[in-house]
């Protein structure tokens, strides 16, 4: 019986202890602090830019992309007048051609109508004296080196009144005539007086047209290349595409007659022409760049 007290007070000791230690333990788990985190740190995230707002009803502007430039050539038919068969067979022709028209001839005026009708510029092809004068004659309406101011002045009117609807003037012949500046002087402020401008077929080595275009402020421009001084026609069409061919692209001038291999070359190289970016063009638009 005194063993049975003895355990039995043991035990209660024990529960005692217990339950003293556990409730301590419990005081001290509630008296911490609760384990903190560190707050997260907020991104910030970049926002696209905004396209630039468009109109309602505007069209976005497309890229423009950039292209090289046309090259441009005239071609000057000269010694229009003689005849109408060749106008029309270059009239056919899909290329914006200028035509030299000559005065006084038996169809000069039917031929710069036709011209007009067919919106082609027209030019007159002002006969000058040459070189090898009287061995070869530049035709009706000549200028010619003797001739005093009032005969040169009167025979330019004559000769400009006898073809309508032209923009300028080029010479036929003349390798004499444009080596004379004086007489140039005369002419030009002529030509000036009535807005015309003057294409130089450079028929002389010795020019003075510019010289004299300078001193009168008419403006003007010469011719690079004679494309049939050999009617053959391979010849002629090498002669048009050779002159567009190289580096330089700076306009050009180019001068024919109509010849049938003339107007043969032309009409083939026109088509080969535009396929390699070059623009036949009147030849004031040159005259005016």
């Amino acid at each position: 019986m005194k063993l049975f007290k003895k355990i039995f007070t043991a035990t209660v000791i024990v529960l005692i202890i217990a339950s003293i230690a556990g409730i301590i333990y419990v005081l001290q788990v509630q008296e911490e602090p609760p384990a903190t985190q560190e707050p997260k740190k907020e991104t910030k995230q970049i926002k696209p830019k905004k396209a630039a707002a468009i109109p309602p009803g505007a069209k976005e502007k497309p890229v423009p992309v950039k292209s090289a430039p046309m090259r441009e050539v005239a071609i000057i038919v000269d010694d229009i007048g003689y005849n109408l068969s060749p106008v029309r067979e270059l009239l056919k022709i899909d290329a914006n051609l200028t035509f030299a028209v000559l005065p006084l001839q038996a169809h000069t005026r039917e031929a710069a109508e036709m011209l007009h009708k067919a919106k082609r510029e027209t030019l007159l092809h002002l006969p000058m004296e040459p070189v090898s004068y009287p061995r070869e004659k530049p035709g009706e309406g000549a200028l010619f080196t003797d001739m005093n101011d009032e005969e040169l002045v009167l025979q330019l009117k004559k000769d400009i009144a006898d073809v309508p609807y032209i923009s300028g003037v080029n010479n036929h012949m003349g390798s004499k005539f444009m080596m004379d500046e004086k007489k140039l002087i005369l002419i030009f402020n002529e030509l000036k007086k009535k807005k015309l401008f003057f294409v130089d077929s450079r028929t002389s080595a010795d020019t003075r047209a510019y010289a004299a275009a300078k001193k009168t402020g008419l403006s003007i421009a010469g011719r690079k290349t004679f494309i049939d001084n050999n009617r053959n026609y391979k010849e002629i069409y090498n002669n048009l595409m050779n002159s567009v061919k190289g580096d330089d692209v700076s306009p050009h001038i180019i001068i024919g007659h109509p010849y049938p291999e003339t107007i043969r070359a032309i009409k083939e190289a026109a088509k080969v022409l535009r396929e390699q970016g070059v623009s036949i063009v009147p030849v004031s638009r040159i005259i005016k760049k």
